[in-house]
C-alpha cells in the first residue's frame, strides 16, 4: 500500500475516532465507544506522524527500510508472535479451567472455542506458507 492510500486510511480512522470520542462524550453512546474513540485517535495520530517524518528525514526512512527488510528483525518478529500465540492459548485454557469448577460455565466454552478457533486459524495458516515455501 503505498504512503498516500495509508495516510488517507489513517485520516478516515482519525475522523471516525474523534466522531465515537465526541458521541460518547456527549452521552449519545456508550462509555466503551468513546475510549475506542480515544485509541483510535491516538494510533491515528502516531501514524500519521511517523509517516510525515518518513516522508521528510531522509536519514529517517533509509533506517526504517532498513529495519523493514532485516532478516534478524523478521526472525525476532515471527518468534515473538509465536510466543504471543502460545502465551494466549496457554493463559485461555487455564482461565477455562478455573472458571468452570467457579460456575462460569459460559465463560469457561467461550475460552476454550477461542482456543479451537486460534488452532483453526493457526493450522489453516500453516498449511498456506507451507503450499507457498
Amino acid at each position: 500500500m503505498s504512503n498516500q492510500k495509508r495516510n488517507i486510511m489513517y485520516i478516515a480512522l482519525l475522523i471516525v475516532g474523534v466522531v465515537l470520542y465526541a458521541a460518547g462524550s456527549l452521552g449519545y453512546i456508550d462509555s466503551f465507544w468513546s475510549g475506542m474513540g480515544g485509541a483510535i485517535i491516538g494510533v491515528s495520530a502516531v501514524r500519521l506522524v511517523l509517516s510525515v517524518k518518513y516522508k521528510n528525514d531522509p536519514k529517517y526512512a533509509k533506517y526504517v527500510d532498513i529495519s523493514n527488510e532485516d532478516e534478524r528483525t523478521q526472525f525476532i518478529a515471527d518468534k515473538a508472535r509465536s510466543w504471543a500465540l502460545r502465551f494466549s492459548i496457554f493463559l485461555l485454557c487455564g482461565l477455562g479451567i478455573i472458571l468452570r469448577p467457579m460456575g462460569h460455565v459460559a465463560e469457561s466454552q467461550m475460552c476454550f472455542y477461542a482456543v479451537c478457533g486460534m488452532e483453526v486459524i493457526y493450522l489453516s495458516c500453516r498449511a498456506v506458507v507451507n503450499r507457498k515455501y
